[in-house]
């Protein structure tokens, strides 16, 4: 049904039903949308006027409205309406009726004025309301009261009498002291400023707090010994006395103390006690340490550095006499850049040592070297050149392992991560890991491509992993033969519903019969 717009819309919503049987009762049902106007202070009232719709049911003929005396009616078809400004009177009854074979069908409409009330007197001013404290210490509750107080309501606090003490050695705040404290209330209310409490307004004495029970001194008392094997050491036989204030431990025996060791062995091993006591110390005795824990170990001995080792009475060079040098001097093997001279009146060579091999030794620089110019060499050997920083123009090597190349404001790091965005994803990175060139995760299917170490290919669109090469992506303007094209769902195993595409046809699979339901090739089927 379309909205109702005009007024035909309305007649016709109202018109009585067109078709009813003789057992259908007859009446005329009277609605609107409020049956009161409401009349303010200034007499104006709302809403501007109310309109009146009869509905006839099972009765046919002409509605005539009525409206009692001192207000006009508005009529329109089935609708009638009052206006507000016709109605002079507090109430308005309005009538419809229906003559059908000279009978009236009859129904009625009360509207109503309600109007606003007067404004009344103003009332009285409120009540300032509020709770006066008074405290006391006693080792009994206290039959006596705090006395009369004046409550001062802007503050919340009583003003008089002035300082702290109220009667009867009550006070205001609450007192120092050890005895049970009790606490006394008394309301205060008025519609002044302040309020007069009388001595016996105050509620009776109620203990607030008492001092309870001596707490517990609580803490954990680690303790070290290094050994010499992994085997823990005997816990301590004494019994052990605790300070609280001081935090120390007295008594320890069987070589324990509450430090780490610095000496004593590569096993560092750990026990701990609790001390609980309501007094200043606590003893442990020795039942109560925790079974002996290994809390650390020493590292094996770490590779020395290089040394210089000088020795007379050699008349020319020998290795096996420099190697004998550095363990004479306590160093054994040699390493790389050790440093031998061996000497005498007439002759002097110093040799270092390089992967298994001694080397004349020219120039020494122990310190920082700044040359202006061209360095010429034969060799390079270094043990790490990881502090190296340089612009290299033309590098010819032979093997290069271990290394990251890395370039591209999308990879600044040797980090094997794709740039996610930095750097517009420009750039590659290779290394052990692999090779990757552009951007994966600036948006999945943009610009990449990775070679995995492990020998697989990614590319958008295209796939080489496990033995087969997968493309995802759109094949366009391709030449060429395959030996099977197979649609995705029949990809993995060839079951399931889909296409087989072969030299020798074209198969259709409905996915639940093994063999294909179309087949099209030399012939069709």
């Amino acid at each position: 049904m379309s909205a109702i717009v005009g007024e035909r819309d309305t007649l016709l919503q109202a018109t009585a039903e067109r078709f009813s049987t003789t057992a259908d009762g007859k009446a005329i049902l009277m609605a609107a949308s409020t049956p009161v106007f409401r009349v303010n202070s200034a007499g104006e009232g709302a809403p501007a006027s109310i309109a009146i719709t009869a509905k006839p049911v099972n009765v046919t003929g002409d509605i005539v409205f009525s409206v009692s005396s001192g207000t006009a009616l508005r009529v329109n078809g089935n609708v009638a309406t009052v206006d507000f400004s016709s109605m002079t009177t507090d109430t308005a009854l309005v009538q419809a009726r229906i003559r059908e074979f000279g009978v009236d069908y009859v129904a009625n409409y009360m509207i109503s004025k309600v109007f606003d009330g007067a404004a009344g007197e103003t009332g009285l001013s409120g009540l300032n309301t509020g709770q006066a404290f008074a405290y006391k210490r006693a080792a009994a509750p206290p039959g006596d009261t705090p006395g009369g107080v004046i409550f001062n309501f802007a503050i919340a606090a009583i003003t008089t009498p002035a300082g702290n003490d109220l009667a009867n050695g009550w006070s205001k705040n609450i007192p120092p002291g050890t005895a049970p404290l009790y606490v006394r209330v008394a309301t205060a209310s008025s519609r002044n400023a302040t309020d007069s409490i009388a001595a016996n307004e105050w509620a009776g004495a109620v203990q607030l707090d008492k001092d309870g029970v001596d707490g517990l001194n609580v803490i954990s008392v680690p303790i070290y010994q290094r050994g010499a094997t992994n085997i823990a050491p005997p816990l301590p036989t004494a019994v052990c006395t605790f300070t609280f204030a001081t935090g120390k431990l007295a008594g320890l025996n069987n070589g324990w103390s509450t430090q780490v060791p610095s000496a004593g062995g590569a096993y560092l091993f750990m026990s701990g006690a609790t001390a609980v006591s309501s007094a200043a110390t606590d003893d442990i005795a020795p039942g109560e340490w925790a079974a002996a824990a290994r809390l650390a170990a020493d590292g094996a001995p770490g590779q020395r550095g290089t040394v210089t080792v000088t020795a007379p009475g050699y008349s020319a060079w020998s290795d096996a006499s420099a190697v004998y040098e550095l363990g004479c001097a306590g160093y054994g093997a040699p390493m790389n850049r050790d440093v031998v001279t061996l000497y005498d009146a007439t002759h002097v060579v110093t040799r270092y040592f390089d992967n298994g091999t001694w080397l004349d030794l020219g120039t020494v620089l122990n310190g920082n070297l700044l040359i202006d110019g061209s360095i010429a060499g034969k060799a390079l050997a270094v043990d790490n050149l990881g502090a190296l920083k340089a612009k290299l123009g033309t590098v010819v090597a032979g093997d290069i392992s271990s290394s990251t190349i890395h370039g591209g404001s999308g990879y600044p790091t040797a980090s094997y991560t794709w740039p996610n965005g930095v750097g517009n994803g420009q750039g590659f990175h290779l290394s052990a890991q692999g090779l990757r060139f552009g951007d994966y995760n600036n948006g999945a299917g943009k610009q990449y491509f990775e070679i995995s170490s492990d020998g697989r290919i990614f590319a958008p669109g295209f796939t080489i992993a496990a033995g087969n090469a997968t493309f995802s992506g759109v094949l366009s303007a391709v030449t060429g033969s395959f030996a099977l094209i197979r649609s995705p769902a029949r990809a993995a195993n060839g079951t399931g519903a889909g296409y087989d595409m072969t030299s020798s046809g074209l198969y259709f699979y409905d996915g639940v019969n093994s063999l294909p339901y179309i087949e099209l090739g030399e012939y069709i089927k």
